[in-house]
C-alpha cells in the first residue's frame, strides 16, 4: 500500500511520537511510506521512507500552502492519505485529495466539522471522538514500545536529592497551560513526599517561580524519563484537556499507578477511584501515597490491559486497517 502522513506544526509531544512510530513501522512492515511534515522531523524516518518537506505551520487558509500540499501529495501518488491532528486535517479536507483520506483525531477539539470530509476517522480515544457524526469512525489507541530497563527507587531518590525512604510523583509533558502545572504545584503543600515535573516549555520559568520552597522539582526535558518511571510511586495529570497521553500509556505498561482528572483517555483506561475533579485530586493523590500496595492491585486490570493493547505491533495493525476499510464504525 501507497501511505502518504501528513502532519503539522514544528512542536514536541506525543502527536508527533505516534506520527513516528506509525510511518517507521508501516515502512517496516513492507508499505511505501510518504511523510510531509516540518523539516526538523526529517531525521526521524527510516531511510526508505520518503520525507517531503513543508512548513504547516503557516495559516491553513492561506493558498500557495494549499497548492504545494496538493503538489506534494500528488507527486507521492498515495492510495490513502492520512492527516494526523485538527491544521493537518484541515488542510488536507481543503485539497481534497483523489485517494481514500483517513483523520485522526488525537485531542479535544469544539470544531472536528473537517473530520467529515474524510472517509475515515481515527480517535485515539473514544472521548475526542464522541462528539463527532460520522459513519466510520473508529478509536485506534496509541501503542508504545516495551519500557525500558527502569531507574531504580535508590537511584531515582540519589538523582534528584530527595528523601531516601520518602514517595516521589512523577508528571510528565509539556509546560503548556492545559497542563495546569500550576494546580499541581500548588497540591504539594499537602502532599507527602516530593513532585517530579519532567517536560519543558513555555510555562518554565513561571512554574519554576511557584515551584520555589516546595518540595517540587522541574527536571526539565528528560529522554530518560520512561525509565524514570520505574523508581518512581504513581504518576499525575492535572490536565483540562487530553486526547490520550502518552505518558499515561507509558505508566500503564511500566505498571506505575496513575491519579488524573477526568480528561479523555484516562477515564475511560482508569478506575474511577483514580478519577477526580482538580479540586478533589489532592485526596485522591493523597490517598494513592498512603497505600500504595492497595493503588497498585486496583490498577491491575488496567496494567494487564495495557499491556495486550497499547503496543505499537496492534497500532500498526488496527490503523492499516482502516486504510483497508475493514475496521470502520466501530468506535
Amino acid at each position: 500500500m501507497r501511505i502518504c502522513q501528513v502532519m503539522a506544526g514544528d512542536e514536541e509531544g506525543g502527536l508527533e511520537t505516534h506520527f513516528a512510530d506509525l510511518a517507521n513501522g508501516l515502512a517496516v512492515r513492507g508499505d511505501s511510506v510518504t511523510v510531509i511534515a516540518h523539516a526538523r522531523y526529517r531525521d526521524r524516518f527510516a531511510p526508505s521512507i520518503t520525507f517531503l518537506e513543508l512548513d504547516l505551520t503557516r495559516g491553513r487558509r492561506n493558498p500557495w500552502l494549499r497548492r504545494r500540499l496538493r503538489r506534494l501529495i500528488d507527486s507521492a501518488d498515495p492510495d490513502v492519505v492520512h492527516a494526523h491532528a485538527g491544521k493537518a486535517a484541515a488542510l488536507v479536507a481543503a485539497v481534497a485529495p483523489r485517494c481514500r483520506t483517513v483523520g485522526t483525531v488525537h485531542g479535544q477539539k469544539k470544531d472536528l466539522s473537517a473530520y467529515r470530509r474524510f472517509d475515515a476517522v481515527i480517535g485515539v480515544s473514544r472521548g475526542v471522538i464522541e462528539r463527532l457524526e460520522h459513519p466510520a469512525k473508529t478509536v485506534v489507541y496509541n501503542g508504545v514500545h516495551a519500557a525500558p530497563a527502569p531507574t531504580t527507587r535508590s537511584a531515582l531518590r540519589e538523582m534528584f536529592g530527595t528523601s531516601a525512604d520518602g514517595p516521589v510523583t512523577l508528571a510528565v509533558g509539556r509546560l503548556v497551560p492545559v497542563k495546569a502545572y500550576d494546580r499541581l504545584i500548588d497540591l504539594w503543600q499537602d502532599c507527602p513526599g516530593h513532585l517530579l515535573i519532567a517536560g519543558d516549555g513555555p510555562e518554565r520559568a513561571r512554574l519554576q517561580a511557584l515551584a520555589r520552597g516546595k518540595p517540587v522539582i522541574l527536571t526539565g526535558f528528560r529522554s530518560d524519563v520512561r525509565s524514570l518511571m520505574g523508581g518512581a510511586d504513581l504518576m499525575v495529570f492535572a490536565s483540562h484537556r487530553e486526547g490520550l497521553s502518552y505518558a499515561l500509556a507509558e505508566a500503564l505498561i511500566a505498571r506505575l499507578p496513575v491519579v488524573s482528572t477526568r480528561v479523555a483517555g484516562a477515564e475511560e483506561l482508569l478506575p474511577k477511584s483514580h478519577l477526580a475533579d482538580i479540586g478533589e485530586l489532592g485526596h485522591a493523590i493523597v490517598r494513592c501515597l498512603h497505600d500504595l500496595d492497595a493503588a497498585r492491585t486496583r490498577m491491575g486490570d488496567a496494567f494487564d490491559w495495557a499491556a495486550d493493547t497499547l503496543t505499537v505491533e496492534r497500532m500498526l495493525r488496527s490503523t492499516r486497517a482502516v486504510y483497508a476499510g475493514e475496521n470502520e464504525g466501530t468506535a
